[in-house]
């Protein structure tokens, strides 16, 4: 009776454990310049098996090592979680790239439920000032030039992926300097 009070002890432990370790990205391999975090190595053979263990529970597919990068955002600026109640200001510049795509999305990297009709925009699309840089609005309210609709409420993520990109971990171009700044507005 007590062997197999160990053994179902042992299998949930082991079953509990492997279920937290795949559960959120790993922070092995991840590489943070402000708000963004990156882990290059996701879509390359040198992928680590806690990455490798949450990309098989099929959250998404990983840009490849020669296909661009892909920077992940759940703060602003100033270390805040991103919050849907509240208005924000992405602007600055964007690493050299064949071209770049900035969405929101839901904390579990799938897209709103129901969605609004833009979820994303690209470098095509967007309108730049006279200095060249960009600004995009995201709030729930229609905000005038850029803007990227939000839900009513709840947390969301930012997710900048660069295409056809030379920018690497090693490359020292993740700086903050070098990406767009999140900057928090006022909240309803």
């Amino acid at each position: 009776m007590e062997l197999a009070y160990v053994l179902a002890l042992g299998a949930g432990l082991g079953l509990g454990s492997a279920q937290w370790a795949v559960s959120a990205r790993p922070a092995i391999g991840k590489v943070e310049a402000g708000p963004w975090a990156a882990w290059p190595a996701g879509g390359t053979r040198d992928i680590d098996p806690y990455l490798q263990g949450y990309l098989a529970r099929g959250v998404h597919l990983p840009l490849g090592a020669g296909e661009g990068l892909e920077l992940i955002a759940e703060t602003s600026d100033d270390g805040a979680p991103l919050d849907a109640r509240c208005r924000y200001t992405i602007s600055g510049v964007t690493p050299a790239a064949r071209g770049w795509t900035l969405a929101a999305i839901d904390p579990a990297g799938s897209p709103f439920r129901p969605g609004p009709e833009r979820t994303s925009f690209s470098d095509a699309e967007i309108i730049r000032g006279e200095d060249g840089q960009m600004a995009i609005t995201a709030a729930f309210s229609p905000q005038a030039g850029n803007w990227l609709p939000l839900p009513s409420a709840g947390r969301f993520q930012l997710w900048l992926r660069l295409y056809d990109t030379p920018v690497s971990s090693q490359t020292g171009e993740t700086r903050p300097a070098n990406l767009p700044r999140i900057q928090r507005s006022d909240c309803r």
